[in-house]
């Protein structure tokens, strides 16, 4: 596993497998201009690395805005469809506002892409899924 991007609030990684697989590791509330920022840095990340699956670590990420979370189901989801990717696991934030923000996103906009998705208790367990062969 490899650190490719980092700030205060997110440490994005890759994993190099039978494909590369990016992990975003949220470590707190993220204000609406940098987690903007930090999901355009990703998917510069996923076409420079021509990632095929993505895990969200969301133990830690608090409830964001509506609209940066339908703005960012379009931009990462659709996105990496678009580059080929074909999944997408996520570990549960704790935040209940979160967690029910984000399940909702993933049922709107997954079914229209090319990406399976599943939701897991561990970090562990989303990595085991999202780094296995196709």
């Amino acid at each position: 596993m490899q650190t490719l991007y980092s700030t205060p609030y997110l440490i994005i990684y890759l994993h190099q497998t039978t494909h590369q697989t990016l992990e975003l590791h949220w470590l707190n509330f993220v204000p609406s201009a940098d987690f903007r920022a930090a999901l355009e840095e990703l998917m510069r990340l996923a076409r420079q690395h021509q990632a095929k699956a993505l895990i969200a670590d969301n133990r830690l990420l608090r409830a964001l805005r509506q609209a940066d979370l339908q703005w960012s189901g379009e931009l990462v989801f659709k996105g990496l469809s678009e580059l080929g990717g074909r999944r997408f696991a996520a570990v549960e934030s704790l935040d209940a506002m979160n967690r029910m923000g984000i399940t909702a996103l993933v049922a709107t906009v997954i079914p229209n892409t090319q990406l399976s998705s599943q939701f897991f208790a561990t970090i562990e367990e989303a990595r085991a899924w999202a780094t296995a062969p196709f």
